[in-house]
């Protein structure tokens, strides 16, 4: 949460983006309780970036800060990303910042848990009517 507030404040100076909304967080008990988990049982930290994006100059100028602070937690912290949110930012070659990168996304579970959820999938949804989406994107060989 410090490197948040840090990024924060350093956003009063720009004419592009500044953070609107503080950080949110609570603590969750997870339970082993789903083919597809993506942290261990266990107590964990939730920590949330918000922000008013249309506040920003551009919506890349809002996704660059969010992308940062992503950056941080994920490499520095080896935090998980909150999937029912905004994650997996990547800035392409052209310079453009959008989230659900599939060189991310597909790191999300291992090998295994995809063999696993795969099996489970063909079993409950035959015909795939369920199979679309970012959902696949999980799935997906890396």
């Amino acid at each position: 949460m410090d490197y948040l507030r840090t990024v924060q404040l350093e956003s009063k100076k720009s004419k592009d983006f500044v953070w609107n909304l503080p950080g949110e967080f609570r603590f969750l008990n997870v339970q082993d309780s789903a083919v597809l988990q993506p942290v261990k049982a266990g107590i964990w930290f939730n920590a949330q970036m918000i922000s008013f994006a249309d506040l920003a100059k551009n919506d890349q100028a809002w996704k660059r800060d969010f992308k940062k602070v992503e950056d941080y937690w994920v490499k520095e912290l080896k935090a998980q990303p909150h999937m029912g949110k905004l994650f997996g930012f990547e800035t392409s070659p052209e310079g453009l910042t959008e989230p659900f990168a599939d060189s991310y996304t597909c790191t999300i579970y291992t090998d295994a848990q995809k063999e696993a959820f795969s099996k489970f999938r063909l079993k409950e949804d035959p015909q795939g009517l369920f199979a679309t989406g970012l959902g696949m994107k999980f799935l997906q060989k890396c």
